[in-house]
């Protein structure tokens, strides 16, 4: 019977910094947790890993078919993403198609992927990653990082008022700089100017934008749809 299918989430980019962080913090609650990646996905108990390349369509699409058939698949949450730190004026053409593809066209087959499932089960949540370069470009970060990013703010809107009927909202997380594996392709010289940019002086930490994650995951945030929740210190306001 679906009542007795134990609720899960999906979880891309499971095997990254961010993403790990997603995948337990799910876990902790008793989720089943289906993680998708390229890298390999540590084990854990309650984790259901595959090998998953978001910007095949039809390997997003089956994960969502599988998670769907075997659980009660509650939320979605699209984190997997590719960063690459650039000077604007030597940005590589193709860095740009490879970020824009695992970053934006990634993203819109998770959410269409999601949706297909969600809608006939009338209901249920998708949390997109987007970033505060996407609000503001960035400092030493290739062109295609923010631009990737800006189209995820407004896919996700987009998703929002589709998801609207259907019960299924969907929402963003804009994180500035955080304290990881991205934020070390950073020089130090280009580390303190971003800190010094940030009225709080101190990089986000994984566990705060895991937070802001869950509260837009967590039915309790009701008729919030088509945010973008802000996790950047105050930068927004020193502009």
């Amino acid at each position: 019977m679906a009542g007795d299918k134990p609720n899960s989430v999906v979880v891309t980019g499971a095997a990254g910094d961010l993403g790990t962080a997603v995948a337990d913090s799910f876990l902790a609650d008793g989720y089943r947790v289906y993680g998708g990646d390229v890298a390999p996905i540590r084990a854990r108990p309650g984790l259901v890993a595959s090998k998953l390349d978001v910007t095949e369509r039809e390997q997003v699409f089956a994960l969502a078919r599988h998670a769907a058939a075997e659980s009660a698949l509650k939320i979605w949450v699209n984190v997997a993403g590719l960063f690459e730190a650039a000077r604007v004026i030597e940005a590589d053409p193709d860095v740009w198609h490879k970020v824009i593809a695992i970053n934006l066209t990634g993203t819109f087959h998770g959410c269409a992927a999601a949706l297909s499932v969600m809608a006939p089960a009338q209901g249920g949540r998708i949390v997109n990653v987007g970033s505060l370069s996407g609000q503001l470009g960035g400092l030493s970060v290739h062109p295609a990082y923010g631009a990737s990013k800006a189209g995820v703010h407004a896919l996700t809107k987009a998703y929002a008022l589709e998801g609207a009927k259907h019960d299924v909202y969907c929402n963003a997380v804009a994180p500035g700089p955080i304290d990881g594996r991205m934020t070390a392709k950073f020089s130090p010289g280009t580390l303190d100017k971003i800190r010094a940019g940030i009225p709080g002086k101190r990089l986000a930490t994984m566990d705060e934008v895991v937070h802001a994650i869950r509260y837009l995951a967590d039915e309790r945030a009701g008729h919030t749809t088509g945010a973008i929740l802000q996790v950047n210190g105050g930068v927004l306001m020193t502009g």
